[in-house]
């Protein structure tokens, strides 16, 4: 409930600035006073009091000037409006009252014109959508890397050769921030993931497929394109070189893509936490 409360102290803070626009999800109520009309844009999380049908139904009280004029839209489809008569309201504007029904993916479009048409103002009122982009931060294991790379070493007859150093290391760890696009109304949820890395040697990108676990685990599997040190083809093992030639000389950056496995949190929520939470 903690992210409920924050998101009515946000819409209680917007309602103290403009005196305009009141959000009470207490009472399942929007009012708008739009004196003056203005632009004005907010997020209904309709999950929090949401009926058996997985809707959340508002109660509106539009307040506009007199000589403007109101229209309503759900989805760009234009809604029926009900004017209050002024002899029941006591106040100078024009009083609507409606119904307001919030799902996924929804939007309202409030927008007040005057009489010539001409001075626009529209209130937004929007839920937030499935799939959205989610960043994390977290761990990467890089498989089957290859680190094999040339090396000069003196031979027995006195000659500098050429020798391969084996690197055994068959996995790697890289820490990354993670940015996954994935359905964020669901508490198992798969995804598309792209990730940049980065440790004391080198920057690695990552893509792959993701699953969200509860609120905030999300693990990822796919490919990782790192820079590795690998043997120039000009040169052999065994190879009689100058004294001259270095370990740049017989080594190459290369850019190779390997399968990575990697776990991330967004640790700015509980990631025990489920999505309804």
């Amino acid at each position: 409930m903690k992210k409920y409360l924050i998101i009515l102290l946000l819409f209680g803070w917007v309602g103290v600035v403009w005196g305009q626009v009141n959000i009470d999800y207490g009472n399942y109520t929007i009012d708008i006073t739009a004196t003056p009309p203005i632009n004005y844009e907010s997020e209904i999380d309709y999950r929090n009091g949401k009926d058996t049908n997985g809707t959340l139904k508002f109660k509106y009280n539009i307040r506009i000037p007199e000589k403007f004029n109101l229209t309503i839209t759900k989805n760009s489809v234009s809604q029926p409006i009900l004017s209050v008569p002024q002899a029941f309201t006591p106040s100078p504007l024009v009083l609507f009252q409606g119904t307001m029904v919030f799902d996924r993916n929804t939007e309202y479009l409030v927008t007040i014109t005057d009489a010539n048409g001409d001075n626009k103002k529209v209130y937004k009122l929007r839920t937030k959508s499935d799939w959205s982009w989610t960043t994390t931060f977290g761990a990467n294991a890089i498989f089957f890397t290859n680190r094999n790379k040339f090396i000069s070493k003196v031979s027995s007859d006195n000659n500098l050769i050429v020798e391969e150093v084996q690197d055994k290391k068959q996995m790697e760890f890289m820490p990354a921030i993670m940015f996954t696009f994935m359905n964020n109304h669901k508490d198992v949820s798969f995804g598309f993931t792209g990730a940049l890395g980065v440790n004391l040697e080198e920057i690695a990108v990552f893509t792959g497929v993701s699953i969200g676990v509860g609120q905030n685990i999300i693990l990822t599997a796919g490919a990782a394109g790192h820079k590795q040190t690998r043997p120039k083809s000009d040169y052999y093992i065994g190879q009689v070189i100058e004294s001259s030639t270095t370990s740049d000389n017989l080594n190459e950056s290369q850019y190779r893509f390997n399968p990575f496995f990697g776990i991330s949190f967004r640790i700015a929520k509980n990631p025990f936490g489920k999505k309804s939470e």
